[in-house]
């Protein structure tokens, strides 16, 4: 928007000032008054014509009167009609349309436009003279436009514009500040990038070169003696206008300010920044008269860096997303699932650091094995979704009742560990009947559960963690063939010779020997795995769904130590992979002979890399003979076969072969299950042990059931709690215990409403409105056995079809 100049802005205020004159005479009654002059007029014709018309009238000559009136409205184009009308009302002499123009008066006053005169005889009112004038202005605006003042103020309004204008540029010429400056001078200015100004003392701009003109989008001629603090500046931060502008820190105390950040609108409708330098103008006295100020338009550089730190802002928060589903992630990697214990993996790395300081410092450490006791019987009669119920109870009752600093895991299928930092073997064992004691007497719901406890120390020989744990589970083994329900230490089993019980014990001597001379550190497996999954995130998944596999089908079958390192060997089955170049590994599609030969080259690579990171010979043994085949290996020589190859090798042959099977690849679908099976059937006896074969698929369907009926119940432990709640509200029934009740009533309504059981919520809220309400002992017992039979019969995964739990006697 161009701003007008000086010397228009001086010509409109001299115009404003002129007119101002004008009307304050015109309220002084100093200009003559058009408006008063015209009804004099009309009133002395007025009388002229009355006294005429009142001597004819009086004659009777109503001819001369007649000619008169119409030779007064050819005279005066102003008179619109004319009447003379006798006192009772009736009209002698008219002319024009009077009966149009005419309208009675109120009274006996007479308008601008209508005129009545009386007229006597005598002393006697005999008529009235009439006249209807035109208006002297139109109504209203046009009446406005057209009165003289306004008429003259419109003249010396236009007239005086343009004489002043005139006159102010021609005198204007003589005081500009700029004309002093050479016209070399100017377009030198004009040339620089930034904006140049020169002010005066009062902000007022004396000079502005092109460049800051096209900067606010105005012409730099028509800056001249604009105020610059009155521009629209504003701070980069916000849109609020500075509280101080460097210019004038630069006048009033004569110093240099450099580097002041400013805004202004943009002629596209944005904010445009600039940096602000200013430097003080002395004259010869030493006095300040005025300063020179820079403009440096660095929008492009402040949206770049407004760009870039959105960009950070954006990368802390997908930062802090990623570190909390690392976090995540991490959780659910290190925790079983159904427990809420860790898991073998994130166990093995804890209590490798366990062991190290416990060896670093000569610290005790313990360890207990704890077994639920006839766990097998429990999921035969009551199916695995009870089964998982009793895991969960005791997992819970362990939980609560081990220190911060020690590490519980869910080992097996329904073993747990705990390691006990600084606790030595007597206090292990205290320790060990204190859970054991505690899972006995809390029944899961009216299941009666016990355990059977191991305990050993690292006082007792272990070289390993691994063999610490072996002697645990042997003591375990102990405890079980001394009936079950009873806690058994190391040096007990040892000593009482129970160790010959133990299937496999001189292979678990032996392998517990060998790792105590090359132990393999579980850290280094998560280091590797973490690489894998670095380079190629689908064999990574692989290799753990195939340790899952493995430990799944050698439960009970292999002793401890053979089970560890048969779960490293499955996880690092493929770690050879990490030296195939990416174009065969990572190719999305079938690979050719030639690829082919390649990748069948990371076997190797694999073994060497096992052997050099964990000087392990079973370790890289196992990994070796799982490509051994059963009946005589027909692409690799020097393999054995047959029942000269290890369990650990066979099972992971059989799990590798199957999980490549049912797994997806970009360049086919992964089989069912049932069509894997059938392979690896047809395969048992060439490449794989008939009889491990069927193990391994009698493990993976038990695997799979436990897994259905989990997900099937997505809160197991909230739907065992309800039906402890309703076992104890119906021996609060018999008790009529209504306080009880009421409280029983509403946990369960609670629970099962957060659970979506919505009938067992209503049934529950029903018997606590009957206890709080009519206390009507049969309402509530009938309402009870409802509560009770829809618990049984209930589709939401109350209780399984195949469990038989029976509530108290009291119900």
């Amino acid at each position: 928007m161009n701003r007008i100049s000086a010397a228009t802005r001086i010509s409109i205020a001299i115009v404003c000032l002129t007119i101002t004159v004008l009307l304050g005479a015109q309220t002084l009654g100093l200009l003559p008054n058009a408006f008063q002059e015209a009804l004099d007029g009309r009133k002395k014709l007025c009388e002229s014509l009355a006294i005429y018309c009142s001597l004819a009238g009086r004659q009777g000559d109503v001819e001369t009167v007649r000619e008169a009136a119409v030779a007064i409205m050819s005279r005066n184009p102003e008179v619109l009609s004319l009447a003379l009308r006798k006192a009772d009302g009736s009209i002698v002499v008219q002319t024009g349309n009077h009966e149009k123009h005419w309208k009675e008066l109120s009274g006996e006053k007479s308008t601008s436009t209508q005129v009545q005169v009386p007229l006597f005889e005598g002393k006697e009112r005999w008529g009235n003279l009439q006249i209807s004038f035109k208006p002297l202005a139109a109504s209203g605006f046009w009446g406005f436009l057209h009165h003289p003042v306004f008429k003259l103020i419109a003249f010396i309004a236009t007239a005086g514009y343009l004489v002043y204008l005139f006159y102010l540029r021609k005198t204007l010429q003589y005081l500009d500040p700029s004309s002093v400056i050479p016209g070399r001078v100017k377009a030198m200015l004009d040339t620089l990038a930034e904006g140049v100004l020169v002010l005066d003392k009062q902000e007022r701009i004396v000079l502005a070169n092109e460049s800051f003109g096209s900067l606010i989008g105005r012409p730099a001629a028509g800056l001249q003696g604009t105020t610059v603090s009155k521009l629209p500046w504003s701070t980069p931060e916000s849109d609020s206008a500075p509280s101080s502008f460097p210019w004038m820190a630069a006048i009033t105390a004569n110093t240099v300010q450099r580097g002041t950040a400013l805004s202004l609108p943009g002629t596209d409708g944005g904010k445009r920044t600039v940096t602000v330098n200013c430097a003080p103008i002395t004259g010869g006295d030493g006095n300040t008269r005025g300063a020179l100020v820079t403009f440096d338009d660095v929008t492009v550089i402040e949206a770049k860096n407004t760009q870039l730190r959105n960009m950070l802002d954006m990368l802390k928060q997908s930062r802090d997303e990623i570190d909390r589903q690392n976090r995540e992630l991490q959780a659910l990697a290190t925790t079983d699932p159904l427990t809420g214990c860790r898991n073998r993996r994130s166990f093995y790395s804890e209590f490798q650091t366990h062991w190290s300081r416990a060896e670093r410092y000569n610290e005790v450490l313990s360890c207990v094995m704890v077994d639920v006791d006839h766990f097998k019987r429990i999921n035969d009669r009551y199916g695995h979704s009870v089964g998982d119920q009793v895991l969960q109870h005791v997992a819970e009752r362990l939980r609560s009742m081990v220190r911060d600093c020690d590490l519980i895991c869910r080992y097996g299928g329904e073993e747990f560990c705990v390691v006990l930092p600084q606790t030595n073997l007597d206090a292990a064992k205290l320790a060990g009947e204190r859970y054991r004691h505690a899972i006995e007497t809390s029944p899961c719901g009216s299941i009666a559960v016990t355990v059977s406890v191991g305990v050993s120390s690292i006082t007792l020989g272990a070289h390993t963690p691994l063999e610490l744990l072996d002697q645990a589970d042997k003591s375990l083994y102990g405890a079980k063939r001394g009936g079950r329900n009873r806690v058994a230490s190391w040096d007990q089993v040892r000593n009482e010779g129970e160790i010959a019980d133990r299937p496999n014990q001189v292979e678990a001597i032996a392998a517990a020997d060998a790792q105590a001379k090359a132990p393999i550190l579980f850290s280094a497996v998560s280091a590797l795995m973490s690489a894998l999954a670095y380079r190629d995130k689908g064999t990574a998944a692989h290799s753990q769904r195939v340790a899952d596999l493995c430990v799944a089908a050698s439960a009970n079958l292999i002793p401890i130590a053979d089970l560890f390192v048969l779960e490293v060997a499955a996880l690092l089955h493929d770690i050879g992979k990490l030296g195939v170049p990416d174009t065969i590994l990572l190719k999305p599609g079938p690979l050719t002979p030639e690829e082919w030969k390649i990748m069948r080259g990371h076997d190797q690579m694999g073994e060497e890399i096992i052997a050099a990171a964990f000087a392990s010979p079973e370790l890289t043994n196992l990994v070796r003979m799982h490509h051994a085949w059963f009946g005589g290996s027909p692409h690799v020589a020097n393999l054995p076969q047959g029942e000269k190859i290890p369990v650990a090798a066979r099972i992971l042959s059989i799990a590798d072969a199957y999980d490549a099977m049912t797994s997806d690849r970009v360049y086919r679908k992964g089989r069912s299950r049932e069509d894997a099976f059938a392979e690896l059937r047809r395969c048992a006896g060439t490449q794989f042990d008939p009889q491990l074969v069927e193990r391994f698929i009698e493990a993976v369907l038990a695997r799979e059931a436990s897994h259905r009926h989990r997900s099937a119940s997505a809160t197991p432990r909230t739907a065992l709690m309800i039906r402890l709640d309703v076992e104890r509200l119906a021996c609060a029934v018999e008790a009529r215990n209504l306080s009880m009740l009421t409280e029983l009533a509403r946990r369960v309504a609670s629970a099962a409403a957060e659970d979506g059981l919505l009938q067992v919520a209503e049934c529950a809220n029903e018997v606590q409105r009957a206890a709080t309400g009519s206390g009507d002992v049969e309402q509530i017992r009938r309402l009870t056995d409802d509560l009770l039979k829809l618990c049984r019969s209930s589709p939401q995964p109350m209780t399984p079809a195949k469990a038989e739990i029976r509530p108290s006697a009291a119900a």
